[in-house]
């Protein structure tokens, strides 16, 4: 089995929690449905034209946090805009929004480096994907547009943009090192030896929309991360299923 592996990276990045209301809240890494955003955008498609074809029936999404990654807190003056006239910060409508950004542990020489794993069913999509982002190129890959890491200020790049070989594998009653996102449910235990560097988070992530642009059932799910670029050392639960990528790393798609 062939997937595409590749690097979204950026100094800044904001995933925008769905429920997030007066408080702008981030997820620490990119839902799947935003990876399937920007695959789709880079590939032409418009937008909410997508969603059938990028199903979790027709395809697959691993995400691994290659660089030390911590979340602050940023108090943004927003404008209310209601013309034109307005655009200029000259009004009297301000709105002091806490805004969580994720950047970096060291931002001053640091970067943000998430890396994706993708696999389509259609082999058209795929090939077409491998021409995108495995090329050699001095331009942004998605069509000469840069890539936004969630908010369209947070700008980023793609890069080592690669095909990979997909091993599957089923899971024992043995401790498996995960490199990438884990689904919590899919865990039994979590061995804690040799596990020291290991900085545990929790999260939700959306894995797809139906055509109206509505969370499918059984699409919110919650994942298990490392924030510290080490592998997870896990006991998954029997008949799991992973994937050794390329002969070196054990990794699991989000579904």
């Amino acid at each position: 089995m062939r997937g595409i592996s590749f690097c979204l990276n950026g100094k800044m990045a904001h995933f925008r929690k769905y429920y997030s209301n007066s408080t702008a809240l981030s997820h620490i890494v990119p839902p799947v449905t935003t990876i399937k955003g920007i695959l789709a955008g880079i590939l032409g498609y418009e937008r909410d034209e997508y969603y059938e074809e990028f199903a979790n029936c027709k395809c697959k999404v691993a995400l691994k946090i290659k660089n030390p990654l911590k979340k602050v807190t940023q108090t943004m003056n927003l404008l209310k805009v209601e013309s034109l006239n307005h655009l200029n910060g000259a009004g009297l409508n301000r709105t002091q929004n806490h805004t969580e950004f994720i950047i970096p542990k060291d931002i001053r020489t640091g970067n943000i480096c998430y890396e994706v794993v993708f696999y389509h069913k259609d082999e058209k999509i795929m090939k077409a994907l491998e021409e995108k982002l495995c090329q050699k190129s001095n331009v942004y890959l998605s069509e000469m547009i840069s890539i936004a890491l969630g908010s369209a200020q947070c700008l980023g790049w793609i890069s080592n943009g690669k095909v990979v070989e997909l091993a599957e594998k089923s899971s024992e009653d043995n401790i498996i090192n995960i490199y990438s996102a884990v689904v919590v449910d899919s865990i039994e235990k979590i061995s804690l030896e040799n596990n020291d560097s290991v900085n545990f988070f929790k999260e939700e992530t959306v894995t797809e929309f139906t055509a109206n642009r509505l969370i499918t059932e059984k699409s919110r799910i919650d994942i298990l991360l490392n924030l510290n670029d080490k592998p997870l050392a896990l006991i998954l639960k029997e008949n799991t299923k992973y994937f050794l990528m390329n002969n070196e790393e054990n990794i699991m798609f989000l579904e």
